[in-house]
């Protein structure tokens, strides 16, 4: 089993756990969310991908360069160059009761567990999948 096949799974199982709310890890979005919508377009191609279809893997590679954009815009811009108070105040409400590593601050937007784990996955699989795609330009 290589490296990129078991980042891919568990970045999906991690999503799956936002899908599905885990008590104070992370919360169960509404029905139809984006949160649902992007599980739902993953699931789908992460079964043309254990399918072996071709270039699934670049698809997923752009799709995971745009969720790495999203990351960095919703959680991480904010922590490290600050935000307004008042969008502080409503991140810590959104994500009240989940985890969080890092205790959370008046001064700056401080994302929670989840979604610190996630953006180490989402950058691990993203630099699995661009390392693969070269290496197979290359051969």
């Amino acid at each position: 089993m290589d490296i990129e096949f078991i980042a891919i799974t568990l970045l999906y199982i991690h999503q799956t756990l936002d899908v599905i709310g885990v008590k104070g890890y992370v919360d169960r979005p509404e029905l139809i969310s984006p949160d649902t919508i992007g599980w739902s377009l993953l699931t789908v191609l992460m079964v043309l991908y254990y399918l072996n279809i071709p270039y699934v893997q670049i698809i997923l590679l752009v799709l995971f360069g745009l969720v790495l954009f999203g990351l960095y815009h919703f959680h991480w811009k904010l922590y490290w160059f600050g935000a307004s108070e008042k969008k502080i105040e409503g991140y810590n409400k959104y994500f009240e009761g989940t985890h969080r590593i890092i205790p959370e601050s008046k001064k700056r937007l401080v994302p929670d567990t989840y979604h610190i784990v996630h953006t180490v996955l989402y950058l691990f699989t993203f630099t699995v999948l661009t390392i693969n795609q070269i290496l197979s330009i290359v051969d």
